[in-house]
């Protein structure tokens, strides 16, 4: 439908380091990259609400990276763009995530970097803090999953960071991203928004029996027939119907954006002066609502925010402990180390890597020995 706009895997700008070709496609070949890292793999213990009910059933880092790539690989092949490479991109948008989901990322900005964020996070663990290959650091992805990971939320005016890697290798800041990074970015919206609800549902914070009275959010939603279903059934209707209403909505407003438009090739999105992947305008507004609804249901409940304290407490801990104990890093970790800017960044990398139950575990230990 839209192949044209498309980024074609034959256009790929390449990689940093060259590698021999072999029976994969080039983002094919990033999906493996990632999936294979030692970050893709800790996702499975961090958090993304619930930092110590873990619960055989509540979402963490992983499983939301994964229903991100779902939705994103579904609407990309309604547009015939390339499914892997927005796969790709959703794969690795949280791979800098720290432990205890935004609340470790509130403490880092805290105590150690105001500027920190977890997408230049992401963007360091990519291509400098994996080591699996003997000629560099990083997954040495695709540029064209580079730029939909460093513009995940859009062009970037005033940049923080460095991110070119190397006089050949760069990128414009200041241009949009692709078509397939711009449904990764708003599918991580429509399967978090979702899944929240899911969760918060399942650990009875919210009710279905409260949210069928909001008629302003879900008039989509036949609570009639959902009262009729059995309960666990009822709690995934309802997480399919705010799935299927939002990316249905999505589809056709993108595919009206995109009709109506003079694109005609993958360098106009890059060159355009807008998001073409949205939703309708009244759709929007219902989705910061539903944002909105969330925080002040979910997110600021008392059983959320003790889980939140006792997060903010261990972090603090960690965070201050190794500011004045580097020698209790490992050996090679302590090798960057050269001066104070250097020591900041190590700590960030270092607690960016921890898993919820690592971080718990440094905490004992060492929270027990002062």
């Amino acid at each position: 439908m839209f192949n044209n706009l498309s980024a074609l895997n034959e256009n790929s700008k390449g990689r940093l380091y060259e590698v021999s070709t072999d029976h994969r496609l080039p983002y094919e070949r990033d999906r493996d990259r990632i999936y294979h890292s030692t970050a893709f793999r800790k996702l499975k213990d961090k958090t993304q609400v619930f930092m110590f009910e873990k619960g055989d059933y509540y979402r963490n880092r992983l499983t939301h990276t994964l229903e991100v790539s779902q939705i994103a690989r579904s609407v990309s092949r309604k547009f015939q763009l390339n499914e892997d490479l927005a796969e790709c991109i959703s794969l690795c948008h949280d791979l800098g995530h720290s432990p205890f989901g935004h609340v470790g990322e509130d403490i880092i900005s805290q105590e150690l970097d105001h500027n920190f964020d977890h997408n230049i996070q992401s963007f360091r663990q990519v291509t400098l803090l994996e080591k699996k290959y003997v000629s560099y650091d990083g997954l040495n992805l695709s540029w064209e999953t580079l730029d939909g990971l460093i513009k995940h939320n859009g062009p970037i005016q005033d940049p923080i960071h460095e991110y070119n890697l190397s006089p050949e290798f760069s990128f414009n800041l200041n241009k949009y991203p692709s078509l397939e990074a711009q449904i990764a970015s708003i599918s991580d919206d429509i399967a978090y928004i979702a899944h929240d609800f899911d969760d918060g549902i399942r650990s009875e914070i919210l009710s279905l029996k409260k949210l069928s009275k909001n008629n302003i959010l879900f008039e989509f939603i036949d609570f009639d027939y959902l009262f009729s279903l059995d309960d666990k059934v009822a709690r995934n209707y309802f997480t399919r119907q705010v799935i299927n209403y939002l990316v249905l909505n999505l589809i056709k407003e993108t595919e009206l954006k995109l009709k109506n438009s003079n694109l005609k090739s993958y360098d106009d999105i890059i060159n355009s002066s807008e998001f073409y992947v949205r939703f309708s305008a009244n759709i929007q507004e219902k989705v910061n609502l539903m944002k909105s609804y969330l925080f002040e249901h979910f997110y600021t409940s008392d059983f959320v925010y003790n889980n939140r304290t006792h997060a903010e407490k261990i972090l603090v801990f960690i965070i201050n402990f190794l500011k004045e104990n580097i020698s209790e890093l490992p050996p090679s970790w302590q090798k960057k180390i050269t001066n104070e800017q250097s020591k900041k960044q190590t700590i960030v990398d270092y607690v960016c890597g921890m898993t919820d139950q690592y971080a718990i575990n440094f905490y004992r230990n060492y929270a027990s020995k002062n």
